[in-house]
């Protein structure tokens, strides 16, 4: 019966994203340096021991495809899994069919955590010794900073391995293969647009060219023609490694009194949808921090600042930003009081515990003292 309603799925209804995903690691574009013959991709691939990979990089850049041809290549299972629905029990059974497999002679299977950065610390802490013994091989996708999200215990068994946006150069050959492929043309200008809002997301680009490539009229004989891209969405959500990363960028421009510089990565935090009162706390710490006590109405505007940006809200809490950002990036910089109490904490931590002098006691304590010093009175 079941044969009645089976049906061949028609290959133009699968999202073109996956019918462009490469199908070997030659295929991969982009990151070159580690698929390379010396990369640290290749030489994991290769390797007669079990690897433990982590691949940071924001969405759409490879890391779920770097994941699969890995297993691919080494010729392992591969066993997909998030963190968000991944239990303990999950990875005790995984670790003992690892277990299993080798002790057959078979190459253990590459286990592939999506979201990697969610596991709890109790999950975290299980995997260690899977890891560890080789029980699988191990490769986890964040779009988090690892150095952040994840326990110290599993970052030393494991190597982080960086994954850049892609270029626009290469997001431009692979809109242009993606055509070809589809017997279409497509203006230049269609293809820089879509470039541009991509933000070096190949996921983002070909959705975009699969909604213009639906949206033209097809004509008998005639090849389709892409020129125009009928939805272009709005900025891409921040991402917590670009929010750390801009934020830094910001911090460092404002240090250096560059004020054109810090006030373009306050923009690019506001686009990408940053909440403002954050950047607002963050500037209440630089005029302490690095302004200091030199000009104390640095630490006043800043606090103006936040106060008022949490009264407006955003669109207009950009102006009140962009003031501060001006007024602290001109200031001359002292780091007196970060450097005053942080050496005075050094010594209280290194030191014993010092007694208060007595003319430094206040009143209460100095009454105290008088009364349990005082000599005994004769009974």
């Amino acid at each position: 019966m079941d044969e009645l309603f089976r049906q061949e799925l028609d290959p133009k209804r699968i999202p073109l994203a996956v019918r462009r995903r490469p199908t070997s690691i030659a295929q991969i574009r982009g990151h070159e340096a580690l698929t390379g013959n010396d990369g640290v991709i290749r030489r994991s691939i290769e390797g007669l021991s079990p690897f433990a990979l982590v691949l940071a990089g924001p969405p759409g850049v490879g890391k779920t495809t770097l994941g699969s041809l890995m297993a691919t290549e080494r010729r392992a299972r591969f066993v997909s899994l998030s963190a968000t629905t991944l239990s303990v029990k999950d990875i005790k059974e995984l670790a003992a069919n690892g277990q299993r497999l080798r002790e057959l002679g078979e190459i253990e299977p590459v286990c592939f955590i999506d979201e990697i950065h969610r596991l709890s610390r109790t999950q975290q802490d299980v995997l260690l010794h899977p890891v560890e013994d080789g029980s699988f091989s191990l490769v986890g996708a964040t779009t988090e900073n690892p150095f952040v999200t994840l326990s110290p215990a599993l970052l030393s068994r494991v190597e982080v391995v960086r994954l850049s946006p892609l270029s626009d150069g290469t997001l431009d050959e692979l809109i242009r293969s993606a055509v070809r492929d589809e017997e279409m043309e497509i203006g230049d200008d269609v293809v820089e647009s879509i470039v541009a809002h991509a933000n070096g997301d190949a996921r983002a680009a070909l959705r975009m060219l699969e909604r213009a490539i639906g949206a033209i009229p097809r004509h008998q004989g005639v090849m389709p023609r892409i020129e125009r891209v009928p939805y272009i969405p709005e900025a891409i959500g921040i991402d917590r490694s670009s929010h750390y990363e801009m934020t830094s960028a910001l911090i460092k421009s404002m240090r250096a009194s560059d004020a054109a510089g810090a006030i373009d990565w306050l923009a690019h935090l506001l686009v990408a949808g940053e909440d403002p009162r954050f950047v607002a706390r963050r500037l209440c710490i630089f005029a302490a921090e690095d302004v200091g006590p030199d000009v104390p109405d640095a630490l006043l505007f800043a606090d103006a600042t936040y106060s008022t940006v949490e009264r407006i809200g955003m669109p207009e809490a950009r102006i009140v930003l962009a003031a501060a950002v001006l007024r602290l990036s001109e200031a001359p910089k002292s780091r007196r009081a970060i450097d005053a109490i942080d050496l005075a904490m050094t010594r209280a931590a290194t030191s014993q515990r010092q007694q208060v002098p007595p003319h430094l006691r206040g009143s209460i304590t100095q009454i105290e003292a008088r009364y349990h010093g005082s000599p005994s009175q004769p009974e």
